[in-house]
């Protein structure tokens, strides 16, 4: 069965586009110092990665809905951004310059597990941050 989310692709061209969050896909947006480390950690497991290098962050797609039940509390510097949110979308051969441009450009998939994310971002915010409080150890 397709889905929504199989059916995107990013732009094409030589400009990025302002694309809306929440139909194809949610963002997870992360500080870069603390997202190259969770990119270390998620290794091959990593969907596809924005980085805009103006506002210090990468964006991690993934399927909406899917962080809803995400105790942000324990993820300070980490947002998830749905349908209300519209982000910057690179082409899909944008992979250095000065601006927005892909970490890690789609390739046979472009949503990352949530799960396995979560993970690599409670150990990266742990590695960056120390320990938060009432967060299981």
């Amino acid at each position: 069965m397709t889905t929504e989310a199989e059916r995107w692709t990013p732009p094409s061209g030589r400009n990025a586009q302002l694309q809306a969050a929440g139909r194809w896909w949610d963002v997870v947006r992360v500080p870069r110092f603390i997202g190259k480390r969770a990119l270390e950690l998620l290794g091959d497991d990593a969907g596809a990665v924005i980085e805009n290098p103006f506002d210090g962050v990468l964006y991690w797609l993934i399927v909406p809905g899917t962080a809803a039940e995400w105790d942000l509390s324990r993820l300070p510097s980490v947002e998830v951004w749905g349908a209300t949110a519209y982000i910057e979308v690179p082409s899909a051969d944008c992979r250095r310059g000065p601006g927005v441009r892909w970490r890690v450009p789609p390739r046979d998939r472009y949503l990352t597990d949530p799960a396995a994310l979560l993970a690599a971002l409670l150990t990266a915010t742990r590695e960056a941050l120390g320990p938060r409080e009432g967060a299981s150890r």
